[in-house]
């Protein structure tokens, strides 16, 4: 019997760690209220060095992510698209489908910016 990912696996951990966000889209026509589970991690950045004998620079850097389960989203999520986290606004700098009904965005923050939806 097989078993069912999206439902077994990935709506547990969307009930479990998962939260409400805003999504605002192009293609919607208002923002909506879908469910995701983020992280703002460090994650390590390795700019100069390593295998060429030069000195590593050790560096890090904040990177927010938004995993979500696509059946979930009431529509196709695109790069550039805006999300509403804790009260912070990020654009969806990357979109990483799995091959399991899910999905990791890659979110720059969007404090600061003007800049319109994608068409």
């Amino acid at each position: 019997m097989a078993m069912d990912f999206v439902d077994l696996v990935l709506g547990a951990c969307q009930d479990a760690f998962g939260e409400t966000v805003t999504w605002q889209s192009a293609l919607l026509a208002a923002p909506v209220q879908v469910q995701g589970i983020f992280d703002e991690g460090y994650s390590p950045f390795d700019g100069i060095g390593g295998d060429d004998g030069v000195a590593s620079q050790h560096v890090s850097s904040a990177t927010p992510v938004l995993g979500i389960r696509l059946i979930d989203w009431p529509g196709q999520v695109r790069q550039g698209d805006l999300l509403t986290i804790r009260n912070r606004l990020y654009r969806i700098r990357e979109v990483q489908p799995d091959s399991h009904g899910a999905a990791k965005l890659l979110l720059n923050n969007a404090e600061r910016e003007n800049d319109p939806l994608p068409r």
